[in-house]
């Protein structure tokens, strides 16, 4: 799960996804969820979209975005350190 900022733009987030990609132990990572995005971000689907699909680390697994939660309103905190089900098919997040 990730989410970024208003001060954020897309290009800063392509490079910090980028980075989190590069990381040794994201081989393990089988699933991401981004959060919804500030308006300030001037993150766009189209953009979100190329950026994610230009990523060949994230081919291998469902990406859910658009998420409502985070730095939005409404504000809904997911705990960190449990385990979840990604249903890509049904756009859902199982506990």
């Amino acid at each position: 799960m990730i989410e970024d900022t208003a001060e954020s733009s897309p290009e800063v987030f392509d490079r910090n996804l980028q980075a989190l990609c590069y990381q040794p132990d994201f081989k393990n990572v089988m699933g991401m969820v981004i959060g919804r995005f500030q308006k300030g971000s001037k993150m766009s689907r189209e953009i979100l979209e190329f950026i994610i699909n230009n990523k060949p680390e994230l081919a291998r697994m469902p990406v859910l975005a658009n998420v409502d939660y985070g730095h939005t309103t409404p504000i809904l905190t997911i705990p960190l350190g449990g385990y979840a089900i990604l249903d890509n098919d049904n756009l859902v997040i199982q506990k």
